[in-house]
């Protein structure tokens, strides 16, 4: 099944020779079976005689289906199918119209993501079916792996029957493969739950024998400091987990209104009464946090947790508000450490009516 990355445009091209008009249907569900009728159809008519083509760009309409509101994740998950949520089914039916009347080009069935293409990979790009960035990756080595602030992060897969997830242990290369039983949108443990003591390497084989993704996932023991654990949809679209090793520091700021009082009585009044008297008076919270001595492929996976638009710091909704990062090389900078800051997305006082 193709796939649609919604953040960046996703063009649809109708140019056949001799037609007057073209038209799209689209088709759009999360769950379930396939509406009977398009939620969308769009036309439009050549430009002139001589430019035919007509383009479509059905990202913005994809993108309103999506709801990142719920999000669970477990350990020793290895396969279970995506929340439907998380993706969308999209079925686009091209037609054009010539003089011998209205034709239908082709129906083609997509998955669509919340994630972006970058401006020097093109037009469409299909960034691949394991929605996670190659590289290094780290997680807070502890006893409880069950617990929100355990968990290391999954890894989801646009799978396909036959391919095969394959976990290599750092210290010992065992290997433990796990073969692809049917077809979906799958998350993936990114450890294998007898490697988490020590890490383990992940790669995704094709059912040709080919290795088309690897990553790599390694252990970090902080006994100092709590780390913070951050959850975001990345480029792909999908969940993706990162953790802050070192000192932490939340902050408060408090706004109000002001207005002068009219003293209670006159011309002897309560000098503790005041003059002036505050209402509306809230908080926000914020936290700045710090990664520690970090892998050099730290600095690409900020990248994509700045550029998201949903972010969950200690399982709370966020905003990040570090918005230029330098991007440190082992070359240059020879330890890679990084500080982000953030604000909590809501008020500090409960003011939800």
């Amino acid at each position: 099944m193709s796939r649609i990355f919604s953040r960046s445009p996703y063009i649809v091209e109708i140019d056949e020779s001799g037609q007057t008009s073209s038209k799209i249907e689209l088709t759009l569900w999360t769950s379930g079976v396939e509406p009977n009728e398009p939620q969308y159809i769009l036309s439009k008519n050549i430009p002139a005689s001589n430019l035919t083509q007509t383009l479509y760009n059905v990202s913005p309409y994809i993108r309103e289906y999506f709801d990142f509101n719920e999000y669970s994740s477990s350990a020793g998950s290895y396969g279970l199918a995506t929340p439907v949520k998380f993706r969308v089914n999209v079925r686009i039916k091209r037609f054009a119209t010539t003089s011998s009347g209205e034709s239908e080009l082709d129906n083609t069935l997509y998955y669509a993501f919340d994630g972006f293409g970058k401006y020097e990979e093109g037009n469409n790009p299909d960034l691949g079916q394991v929605l996670l960035s190659q590289g290094t990756y780290s997680y807070h080595k502890t006893n409880d792996y069950n617990s929100q602030a355990g968990l290391s992060g999954s890894i989801t897969i646009d799978a396909k029957a036959g391919d095969v997830v394959t976990y290599t242990k750092l210290n010992s290369n065992i290997v433990h493969a796990v073969t692809i039983a049917t077809d979906g949108v799958k998350e993936f443990d990114r450890l294998y739950t007898l490697y988490r003591g020590f890490g383990n390497r992940v790669s995704y084989t094709d059912s040709n024998g080919d290795v088309i993704w690897t990553a790599t996932f390694k252990p970090i023991e902080e006994c100092k400091y709590t780390p913070v654990y951050i959850d975001f949809i990345n480029r792909y679209g999908a969940w993706s987990r990162m953790f802050m090793y070192k000192t932490s520091k939340k902050s408060l700021s408090v706004t109000s209104n002001d207005y002068n009082l009219m003293q209670s009585s006159l011309p002897n009044y309560d000098v503790k009464e005041g003059q002036r008297k505050q209402f509306n008076v809230n908080g926000q919270e914020s936290i700045k946090v710090n990664s520690g001595w970090v892998h050099e492929d730290f600095g690409s996976h900020l990248q994509e947790l700045i550029m998201s638009e949903r972010v969950l710091v200690n399982n709370r909704p966020a905003k990040c508000k570090t918005t230029s990062l330098d991007i440190q090389t082992g070359l240059d900078n020879k330890t890679i450490s990084y500080s982000l800051d953030f604000d909590f997305n809501n008020d500090f006082i409960n003011s939800v009516v």
